[in-house]
């Protein structure tokens, strides 16, 4: 059976982690031989996946970190979108979960860091377990761009997984015409609120996004939907 597009870069993540099984292997490489977009965002996961190792030695996921993944966004449902727009040429959007959302851009922002709220002091009792959450940040770019710098800013109750205490972590990314998507796993530590900050430079222009992080089960509060920074 043949994949879509679609389907083999759902599989990128994993592909380029050595974590598919040798026949879905085959498949995506035989797929990126022929599909240069498609090979474009597998060198763009390659680079994430690289770049981390590099700078903060991360260690390999585990072997049911998809089915953890896939558990925990079945249970959200929902993914809350962010759409902005770059100077004309490049839109971007935040999408939490596993979906990519498409729209209209909304007109530029000037970005403002939202204060981060304190987390909530927790009660008596046996301290809330870690959560496992992924995370994709969709680029669509109106042209291609190279060296283009993204730097995460996450709350104090979450993490990249596998890099403990780190709270601001940069790389460099190139950016195909089009859809551009990274998938990068959280680890919620406790309940809380909080925004995922996200800022793109790319030859001295800049651009801050931001979007409220997934929930920890034991948050008893919703977060509050905030509207697009304007």
């Amino acid at each position: 059976m043949t994949m879509s597009c679609s389907q083999i870069r759902s599989q990128l993540p994993d592909f380029v982690r050595n974590q598919l099984a040798s026949g879905e292997a085959q498949q995506v490489r035989a797929h990126l031989e022929h599909c240069q977009s498609c090979a474009r965002q597998a060198e763009i996961e390659a680079v994430l996946k690289d770049e981390l190792a590099s700078r903060y030695a991360v260690p390999a996921a585990s072997a049911d970190f998809e089915s953890r993944v896939l558990a925990a966004a079945s249970g959200s449902g929902q993914g809350r979108k962010v759409h902005l727009a770059w100077g004309g040429a490049v839109a971007a959007a935040l999408v939490l979960g596993l979906m990519l959302g498409r729209g209209m851009p909304e007109p530029d922002p000037v970005p403002q860091l939202a204060s981060e709220p304190a987390p909530e002091e927790q009660s008596a009792g046996p301290m809330p377990e870690p959560v496992d959450r992924t995370v994709r940040l969709a680029f669509t770019a109106g042209e291609p761009l190279d060296n283009v710098t993204l730097t995460l800013a996450l709350p104090p109750h979450v993490e990249l997984s596998g890099l403990p205490g780190q709270h601001r972590v940069s790389w460099q990314v190139s950016l195909e015409q089009g859809d551009n998507v990274l998938a990068l796993p959280l680890k919620i530590l406790f309940p809380g609120a909080g925004e995922l900050i996200a800022e793109l430079d790319a030859n001295g222009r800049q651009k801050v996004f931001r979007a409220v992080v997934p929930q920890h089960p034991g948050n008893s509060v919703p977060n509050e939907q905030e509207e697009p920074a304007t």
